[in-house]
């Protein structure tokens, strides 16, 4: 099975830069893109039947949405890559989809939260940096500045370092 990165999208612009930077790293490292959106009903929603229908139905938009982002995002890039849809808890299912795929690595994207909100509505990036076992990178801002070959992942059996640090630049 060749080797994975997965990123998770929802059509925010967060998740599209980390899609962009997601694609830049798979294809120079020659990893198969896992595009994951996950269906996720916040328990609030699910606690009443007046907005259970409702949160459906936005559910059904943010997935065609993020698929739609997905296609436009990755075309023309000759990414490998495949779109995934998971229904739960978004930190959960994009860890077992990382370690179904044997993922090198997952990312998101992110953006600065106060410790005091991210602690109380909680932030799937901080989840994932805390209870992954694998690497996570979590893209904030449209990552501009960066490039693929500064994060490369480290292959099976190296050491931490991306390519320039083995290259002793």
């Amino acid at each position: 099975m060749k080797r994975s990165l997965v990123v998770g999208v929802d059509g925010t612009g967060e998740s599209k830069n980390a899609l962009a930077r997601a694609a830049e790293l798979a294809q120079a490292a020659g990893l198969r893109l896992v595009v994951v959106h996950v269906r996720h009903i916040p328990v609030l929603a699910e606690m009443s039947a007046m907005s259970i229908g409702p949160a459906t139905q936005d559910l059904d938009v943010i997935e065609t949405a993020s698929r739609r982002a997905s296609e436009e995002g990755l075309q023309g890039t000759g990414v490998d890559w495949e779109f995934v849809v998971r229904s739960g808890e978004p930190v959960h299912e994009l860890m077992a989809t990382a370690e179904d795929r044997s993922a090198a690595a997952i990312v998101v994207g992110g953006r600065p939260h106060r410790a005091a909100l991210s602690g109380l509505v909680g932030s799937v990036d901080a989840a994932l940096v805390h209870r992954f076992h694998g690497s996570v990178l979590v893209v904030r801002g449209d990552g501009s500045e960066w490039h693929p070959l500064d994060a490369a992942l480290p292959g099976p059996g190296s050491g931490a370092g991306g390519r320039r640090a083995a290259a002793g630049a």
